[in-house]
């Protein structure tokens, strides 16, 4: 979830169905057309996460449930297309589901114990899963089990990426001995060859959100810890370990073509929510708005993901407990279409 009072607040609500649903549960698309994929986490301990799609024909809001006959399971964290295989994790089930991307049937349901499953990677034939009990996990797709555990020495792992030969990991936060939130401020380097943790890397206050932005360069989101140190985005340059702090901090934020788009939510004294967007220049980093005329349509904004091919920008609008909204903007930040999509929908795959 997007911060720990999101994270750990319990919900009742569970999942309704959406709209524009066809009638069969099958494809949509038999011949290997373009399919979008929605990760809707759901509510926490409503075990009703779901996967929707949508391609040229509509959307189905329940696409993996009416194709398996069951739900996804209880909070649905992250998922990735990788392969030929949609990874999913969830957090509370304590599962990985891998799924067939065109029929949308489970493969396997792997069993992670008491891990706790956060964010998924894809690299060299290897899933790696980070989990909350201080341990980086790797999958072997070949046989979809377990095959190693990279032990971490700090604090809760929360999103990662690969450059060059190396694995980076947020260490984020955990409660203390008497259940207060306390925070690192660095990233684990994990040495992707050998699989073991080889140092870290000082960065700000709660990291939470990591990608490579280029060869050498990496975004990392951190949050900070909700009173004293503000939330913060930096890019790295490995290099020589060089940091640039952004102008604006991002609350989630994907990257194509070089560049960063990313929102920033803020809140009122009513905890009333208020979205930004910008694109960030690759090149110089500077900040330039967009999309300023949705400002209040997107106020609940909960994940923001640019599809690689078209470049278009896919924000989902998420207010609390109740079905998100889907946006599609073009390139130019003219809307293409909306959809009503799933509970809490967290992540867009292409």
């Amino acid at each position: 979830m997007k911060s720990n009072i999101i994270l750990f607040a319990a919900c009742a609500l569970m999942l309704v169905a959406g709209c524009e649903k066809p009638s069969d549960p099958t494809p949509l698309i038999e011949n290997g057309g373009a399919m979008t994929y929605i990760l809707n986490e759901g509510t926490w301990g409503g075990n009703n996460a779901e996967i929707s799609v949508l391609d040229s024909n509509g959307i189905v809001t329940d696409w993996f449930s009416r194709n398996n006959g069951r739900g996804l399971g209880d909070v649905a964290q992250d998922m990735i297309h990788y392969g030929n295989r949609l990874y999913v994790s969830v957090y509370m089930s304590n599962t990985i589901e891998v799924v067939d991307p065109l029929t949308g049937k489970s493969i396997k349901q792997i069993d992670m114990g008491q891990r706790g499953p956060r964010y998924l990677l894809g690299h060299e034939g290897k899933i790696y899963v980070s989990c909350y009990d201080k341990t980086l996990v790797r999958i072997d797709t070949a046989t979809l089990s377990i095959e190693a555990t990279c032990p971490l020495s700090g604090m809760q792992p929360e999103e990662l990426c690969v450059l060059g030969e190396n694995i980076y990991v947020c260490n984020s936060w955990q409660y203390d001995d008497n259940g207060n939130s306390i925070y690192d401020n660095s990233l684990y380097i994990i040495d992707a060859t050998t699989f073991t943790e080889i140092g870290k890397l000082d960065v700000g206050v709660n990291p939470s959100k990591i990608k490579a932005l280029d060869s050498h360069r990496l975004v990392v989101a951190c949050a900070g810890n909700y009173s004293s140190a503000p939330a913060q985005t930096i890019v790295i340059d490995v290099a020589d370990n060089s940091q640039t702090e952004l102008s604006v901090a991002a609350t989630e934020f994907d990257i194509d073509g070089g560049d960063i788009y990313l929102y920033n939510t803020s809140y009122d004294e009513n905890w009333s929510p208020t979205a930004n967007f910008y694109r960030i220049d690759g090149q110089t980093l500077a900040a330039h708005p967009i999309l300023q005329s949705h400002g209040s349509t997107l106020n609940n904004a909960y994940s923001i993901n640019v599809d690689p091919n078209t470049h278009n920008l896919y924000i989902t609008n998420s207010p609390y407990g109740a079905n998100a909204d889907l946006y599609i903007f073009d390139p130019s930040g003219s809307e293409l279409g909306r959809h009503e999509v799933g509970v809490y929908a967290s992540k867009i795959v292409f």
